[in-house]
């Protein structure tokens, strides 16, 4: 896939991860079941896009984001939130100042991320946003990691998938009802 459409998936992540309970269901969700964030926020982009991702087009986007997860975010991210209860020896105003430069470093190691797992999919034209097509994503990408979502699980997809169609949600779209 061209580059232009893997900043567009960061665009869509960056708008869709500000809305209120996105940000709370996506690390619940992450937390809960150890899916990557970005797979999620793929899975929604795609059916944005009006795109139904594959079992294949799914696991190569998943092949794609493996090693970068594993040998760069999941550090990253690990230290930065290791270093959240402070460090005895270390002031902590400096301790503070580190997590954010590693904020930022896991954030641009996101976007790096997103740009690889965007590259891994099929090219395909757009079409019109489709909310059932972004609910059968997460289910695939689900079903491809072998995790079964509980009650919490269904109450976090449903406000991510409801935040990125909230013309279709009319405050009753779910993600166990939909797909």
């Amino acid at each position: 896939m061209a580059e232009a459409p893997a900043r567009s998936l960061w665009d869509f992540s960056i708008a869709v991860y500000a809305r209120p309970g996105v940000t709370p269901a996506c690390l619940g969700l992450q937390d809960r079941l150890g899916v990557d964030v970005n797979l999620l926020l793929l899975c929604c982009w795609a059916g944005a896009s009006g795109r139904l991702l594959s079992a294949d087009g799914l696991a190569a986007a998943l092949a794609a984001a493996r090693p970068w997860q594993d040998d760069a975010v999941r550090p990253l991210r690990a230290l930065r939130r290791r270093l959240k209860a402070g460090f005895p020896a270390v002031p902590a105003a400096r301790v503070e100042g580190l997590r954010r430069r590693l904020a930022d470093l896991e954030l641009e190691a996101e976007r790096i991320e997103q740009d690889l797992i965007a590259a891994a999919l099929p090219a395909a034209p757009p079409g019109p946003a489709d909310a059932a097509a972004a609910v059968a994503n997460l289910r695939g990408y689900l079903a491809l990691l072998g995790r079964a979502p509980g009650p919490d699980d269904v109450a976090d997809l449903t406000a991510l998938v409801a935040a990125c169609f909230p013309a279709a949600a009319g405050g009753a779209l779910s993600f166990a009802a939909c797909g």
